[in-house]
């Protein structure tokens, strides 16, 4: 999931959906409270870490953490020198994900694909925004941060996109890479609160309304293809800051001739869809053991 939320164009919450443990995830979120802060903070530990099932949350943060230091540096260096198969590889991720969630949904009727219609447009429209610069000030961190991990819980929807949206994506993990404690905190106090409050609807959703929010979900990841497809002709660039070059405007195109680099492509699709189904399979194996 660290890896996954690292990536513009990848979500950790497809991660979490395709190995299994995003209801968990979910509710875990969703149930710390007062209660379970106060427990901790007098002293009783055991029933505290109960509360907030720290031998789930625990471990994953740690994992998600020490993916987002440790990995940074290479998936920059990846995306600037070999972007078009590193975007194939995820292209099949997301590929082979929508159509396990899509699995999930267990009665597709008209408001079903209703809700699959309108993730899929959200999706496009999103992945479609112009780049914008911001600046440094603290409470823009902080709104970034609740902004983006809405995102990186949601299958489909990148939170790193978003950030290089809000233009803070450099910003951020200039920050994680420079260990830069003040924007990490207010980042990480942004992140905090929105996962908090989004984690709460979300539980609300997937029990009231299961079919539906896993079709807008399929949605999403089909409408966010535009952003990681690799084949793509820029329309119009554009200067933003101090002279960096962006993207404003490109279309996805199926490539004219059959290159080494164009095979590559296509064979990373392939692996990152056959990625998805053995993550599949050892959830299953993992839940089977788990029951």
């Amino acid at each position: 999931m660290g890896t996954a939320d690292v990536i513009p164009g990848v979500s950790g919450g497809t991660i979490a959906l395709i190995t299994g443990i995003y209801d968990e995830l979910v509710n875990s979120i969703a149930a710390v409270n007062g209660a379970a802060v106060r427990s901790l903070l007098t002293g009783r530990i055991a029933e505290g870490m109960a509360r907030l099932n720290a031998g789930f949350l625990v471990p994953l943060l740690g994992g998600i953490g020490l993916a987002i230091v440790s990995l940074v540096k290479l998936i920059t260096y990846l995306l600037v020198t070999h972007p078009q198969p590193v975007w194939g590889f995820f292209t099949g991720l997301i590929l082979s994900s929508a159509l396990f969630v899509s699995r999930q949904v267990e009665k597709w009727d008209a408001a079903v694909g209703l809700s699959l219609v309108l993730g899929a447009v959200f999706g496009y429209v999103i992945t479609s925004l112009v780049p914008m610069q911001t600046g440094t000030e603290s409470y823009k961190f902080f709104f970034a941060g609740t902004i983006a991990i809405i995102a990186m819980i949601l299958p489909g929807l990148s939170g790193s996109f978003l950030l290089v949206i809000l233009g803070k994506y450099q910003q951020v993990f200039t920050a994680v890479d420079e260990r830069e404690l003040g924007v990490l905190l207010t980042f990480g106090a942004g992140c905090a609160v929105g996962l908090l409050a989004f984690s709460r609807l979300l539980k609300v959703l997937l029990a009231r309304y299961h079919s539906s929010t896993m079709a807008f979900l399929v949605g999403l990841m089909l409408g966010s293809l535009r952003k990681v497809w690799p084949f793509r002709q820029v329309l119009e660039e554009g200067v933003v800051g101090s002279g960096k070059r962006v993207v404003l405007r490109d279309e996805c195109i199926w490539p004219g001739e059959l290159t080494a680099e164009v095979w590559l492509s296509l064979g990373l699709i392939v692996v990152g869809m056959m990625l998805v189904v053995v993550l599949e399979r050892l959830g299953q194996r993992g839940r089977g053991e788990a029951g």
